[in-house]
């Protein structure tokens, strides 16, 4: 049976997100497959796929509904017998209770979670993907079949349908290190993107939003009582994401957020494990300060320390990555992903913190002087221009060109990891005709024309978490934990914390070029004012260095070269000419050719 074989297909390309087990449904319309990561309810009662009492709904479900205690009283209040103590369950009874109104089923949910939803009487399927885009969904609907899963490789390479590389995707991967949502490495495979349900009914295909950042500003703000408020409200939902019958640990930078989201939760968990990646000697390294954190806060702290070969166990880490993704401390957090599951099966991350709260450079806008600040722009714009012409001065140039820029051209200057020249420059040439090099800009620009009303800071922040924190950050967390079998959980995110902060001025933010005041201002009352106001390191890893003097780096790096010459889409010369004069490309150039000559390899 042709569609048997697909659906093992399905469970093996997924198997690495789920070790512990894995089941299936299957009718005349549907299959549905699951492989578990055991977290909650860890009986076999916990087994997916789940059903409600006359079997008449089948569920499969990823992630955590943190709320799932509280749903479940209300429930079991309206007559819904529970057969297990899973927290997913409650998504079947609340589907009975608004069938016809998945708006207000998701809205009920307080989690990160992808799922799918089969009613057999209806023949409705819905899927539904969390408000923030924690955790992945990616469908394909060609040639009469939908398929969906949690990574687009298992789709493509399920057998059903027929996939063709998408090059713009692989120009956007090249100048941003990953493939900007909704679009894939595939043309035929696409993103639900956060926030969305699908539900298909037949060959009727149909997607609607159920929730979006709000743009509701708070009217009144006295800045100790909103301080406070932030402080409850983190503190609670820090509890809530310690909630596992297994135990949870946390990932600890020399950062803002992960030192406060590890302070409270060794307040819950008295010797809470908690995990660093090191590089000694490097100016990167953030081992130090994290072990003097976690000595501070009697943590049980393991660090991963890197002295030589920047590609150590990568070709463990990226084995089973979805799609090509360059960003290179996901390297770093594999590793310390892998340590991790040595003790513990849920891990707390800080990420988050930046996009809410304006912590990175690129939430910094070019200020205007004094002098100009009451010119129309137009005219701005023809006296500095002439005035860089009069004086040769190149910065009242580089002003002018800051100034007359949008909104979406900074963003996506700021966010780019290498020029547009070089990431076209990496793909041959008869390839570069089929790209479309404005797609990403648009959708950027549409994104910053939704929210035209916001002020500057929360326009820029709505963006980010828009595009970045979701193709980057959270896909970083999701698929090197995962591979690793174990969860990670980032309590930042939680939408009660994002409405609260999109609810914000952008003085409470940010103020003379330094971001996150509130995590800071939390933060100094519990581990003092040194660490809160730390400049920003960044999770960053120090590839640049190692390519300079590691020479097992520096082999990793050309063997893998040598095979990306036979990738039929990228310019061979490029690559030759890059590998006897490594400084021509940037170091983030040379880990993309790796990441990508590794993906191709291990499609077989």
């Amino acid at each position: 049976d042709a569609r048997r074989s697909a659906m093992n297909r399905l469970a093996e390309g997924l198997a690495h997100r789920g070790p512990d087990g894995k089941g299936y449904y299957a009718d005349a319309l549907v299959g549905l497959v699951h492989t578990r990561l055991s977290i909650i309810d860890l009986s076999v009662h916990g087994n997916q796929p789940l059903y409600n009492e006359d079997r008449t709904l089948v569920l499969v479900c990823n992630g955590e509904i943190y709320n799932y205690k509280t749903l479940r009283r209300e429930l079991t209040a309206r007559n819904h017998h529970f057969a297990s103590n899973s927290d997913c369950e409650v998504i079947l009874h609340l589907y009975e209770e608004y069938h016809d109104e998945p708006h207000k089923l998701l809205g009920k949910l307080t989690g990160m979670f992808a799922f799918a939803l089969w009613d057999i009487k209806k023949k409705k399927l819905l899927i539904a993907r969390d408000r923030i885009g924690i955790k992945p969904l990616y469908y394909s609907n060609k040639d009469g079949n939908f398929l969906f899963a949690s990574e687009v490789k298992a789709i493509a390479t399920s057998g059903i349908s027929k996939t063709t590389l998408d090059f713009t995707s692989i120009y956007e991967y090249f100048l941003f290190a990953s493939i900007p949502a909704p679009n894939t490495f595939y043309n035929e495979i696409k993103c639900l993107e956060p926030g969305c349900f699908l539900t298909v009914e037949g060959t009727k295909v149909a997607i609607e939003r159920y929730w979006d950042i709000p743009d509701d500003k708070r009217r009144k703000i006295n800045e100790n009582e909103i301080q406070e408020e932030f402080e409850t409200l983190l503190s609670g939902i820090v509890k809530d994401h310690l909630v596992a019958d297994v135990p949870v640990g946390a990932f600890l930078s020399a950062g803002v957020d992960s030192s406060l989201i590890t302070s409270i939760a060794a307040e819950h968990h008295p010797g809470i494990h908690s995990f660093t990646a090191s590089f000694p000697g490097e100016p990167e390294d953030e081992g130090i300060i994290a072990a003097q954190t976690a000595a501070k806060l009697k943590t049980t702290h393991v660090a991963f320390e890197l002295t030589n070969n920047f590609f150590d166990d990568f070709n463990v880490q990226f084995h089973d990555i979805d799609q090509p993704f360059a960003v290179t401390s996901s390297l770093a957090l594999g590793r310390i992903s892998k340590i991790a599951h040595r003790n513990v099966k849920v891990v707390l991350s800080g990420d988050g913190g930046d996009e809410l709260f304006g912590g990175y450079n690129r939430h910094e806008f070019p200020k205007i002087p004094d002098a100009l600040k009451y010119i129309p722009p137009a005219l701005r714009n023809s006296i500095l221009g002439i005035g860089a012409k009069l004086t040769s001065k190149k910065s009242l140039e580089a002003l002018r060109q800051n100034l007359k820029i949008t909104p979406a051209q900074l963003f996506h200057k700021r966010i780019a990891v290498t020029s547009l020249a070089e990431a076209s420059s990496m793909l041959a040439s008869s390839i570069n005709k089929e790209i479309d090099t404005e797609r990403f800009l648009n959708r950027l620009t549409s994104l910053f024309n939704s929210r035209d009303g916001s002020d500057r800071l929360n326009q820029v922040l709505y963006v980010d978490v828009k595009t970045t924190l979701v193709d980057e950050m959270l896909t970083k967390c999701d698929r090197m934990t995962m591979i690793n079998g174990i969860e990670g959980r980032v309590p930042f995110l939680d939408h009660r914390l994002v409405e609260f902060a999109f609810s914000l001025p952008a003085e409470l933010k940010r103020k003379n070029g330094v971001g996150k005041l509130m995590p800071r201002r939390f933060l100094a009352k519990r581990l003092g004012n040194e660490l809160a106001y730390k400049v920003k390191t960044g999770f960053n890893s120090p590839l640049k260095q190692w390519l300079e003097k590691d020479k097992k780096t520096n082999e990793f790096v050309k063997n893998n070269f040598e095979e990306a010459e036979k990738i039929s889409f990228l310019d061979k010369q490029q690559l030759k000419s890059s590998l006897t004069s490594p400084k021509g490309i940037e170091p983030l150039s040379v880990f993309a050719v790796v990441c990508l000559n590794n993906f191709i390899k291990n499609l077989d």
